[in-house]
């Protein structure tokens, strides 16, 4: 591989003396904009691919969420506008004589993350505008009259000139910052669902450790409907500080390092009636999020290349933002190393191999035997078919 470059000279933020991870969860504006815009890219593809065998040109990664307008208050919540939605982007919305049906997809879409992961979302609670527009200076693009007009879906080419990084494994702290988050939510099919009816969605975490102390500060919010008072508030409260902090000395048992977790460490209550703040106002948009991993790592080096709502077959946000990631994880595991892997793509040049490829180690290996890995690991993954399957926000970090 000409582009493939290695070194020994992998930076551990695990090592310095203090290191940050912020997780938006599941319900916060900005990780729903990004997992809406992942799923109405994957239904979209999966419906082209059941239809006219190919995916044809899509981007929906300009998604917004967010301005609606509730009052709650204990045992009470009142919708006085709904949350806006807008799938902004563009999308084939022909295939020759085929009426792909995009209006309705996105919609669809749509409803059906959000009842999954707000379960008090109905349909009245949302306003979506199906924006994804057509518009474009090159002719049939995403109007295409045959399989002649999508050209990368027999020969994929780098759609843009770009940068993406994955890294593995993770720090004791980053770990931390994810199941902190993670505890609140079930793996139902794929989707997070929640665990308790008495918590919102909206929930964030911040972590931080300095030295040996680690502090795990969190934002959760109750369920208005589900709350009788402010006594029963903070009850509730308690109860899952306490299972979050034993949770945190189980988590970093064999680490050396030591916690203090606390929720919602304010005076005013954090109370929702659907459960996150896209309901007071608030408003979330693709690429403010986490990275794919699901956090936030500040110590990192990472990239803004946004990955959700991207075509997965060639544009390189999407493809090269799930591929770094299986990439560091196979390596690490493979060589027994910590890694953070680089791919720059160029566009119009091969998608595989990337322009470059830099592997950052904090040990040597044979540089033969891991080209050879990175070779057949890049040839023998069929991409597409587990991006498509890929749901970043209810694995385990």
């Amino acid at each position: 591989m000409s582009g493939l470059r290695v070194t020994n000279d992998y930076r551990d933020p695990s090592l310095e003396t203090f290191e940050v991870v912020e997780r938006k969860g599941v319900g916060h504006p900005d990780s729903l904009a990004d997992a809406l815009a992942n799923e109405v890219s994957i239904a979209y593809s999966k419906q082209c691919l059941a239809t006219i065998g190919a995916i044809p040109h899509h981007n929906v990664d300009k998604l917004y969420i967010g301005a609606g307008h509730y009052r709650n208050d204990y045992r009470e919540c009142e919708r006085l506008s709904p949350v806006i939605v807008r799938v902004n982007g563009r999308m084939s919305s022909v295939f020759g004589d085929i009426d792909l049906d995009i209006e309705q997809l996105q919609t669809a879409a749509v409803r059906n993350y959000l009842h999954q992961v707000m379960p008090m979302i109905t349909d009245e609670d949302l306003a979506i505008d199906a924006n994804a527009t057509q518009h474009t200076k090159v002719p049939f693009w995403f109007t295409p009259r045959n399989i002649n007009d999508i050209p990368d879906a027999t020969n994929p080419k780098a759609n843009d000139t770009s940068v993406c990084i994955g890294y593995w494994p993770p720090t004791p702290t980053e770990s931390l910052a994810y199941q902190l988050e993670r505890y609140f939510w079930e793996d139902a099919g794929g989707y997070a669902v929640s665990r308790f009816a008495e918590i919102g969605q909206d929930i964030k975490v911040m972590v931080v450790r300095i030295a040996d102390c680690v502090e795990a500060t969190l934002c959760v919010p109750a369920m208005s409907v589900r709350i009788a008072s402010y006594d029963a508030y903070r009850e509730l409260m308690a109860t899952h500080q306490k299972n979050l902090q034993n949770l945190a000395d189980e988590l970093l048992a064999n680490s050396g390092l030591r916690s203090t977790v606390q929720i919602n460490p304010y005076q005013r209550q954090y109370m929702l009636g659907l459960g996150s703040c896209i309901e007071c106002g608030e408003e979330g948009m693709v690429g403010r999020g986490n990275n794919i991993n699901g956090i936030i790592s500040t110590h990192r080096i990472h990239t803004l290349e946004s990955w959700a709502g991207k075509n997965p077959v060639y544009h390189t946000g999407r493809v090269y933002g799930y591929m770094t990631a299986k990439l560091a994880r196979a390596i690490s595991e493979r060589f027994s190393t910590k890694c953070t892997v680089t791919a720059v793509t160029r566009c119009g040049d091969t998608l595989f191999p990337p322009y470059r490829l830099m592997i950052s180690m904090d040990h040597s290996v044979d540089d033969s035997e891991l080209e050879k890995f990175v070779d057949q690991l890049m040839s023998g993954t069929d991409y597409l078919q587990e991006i498509l399957s890929f749901r970043p926000w209810i694995g385990q970090l």
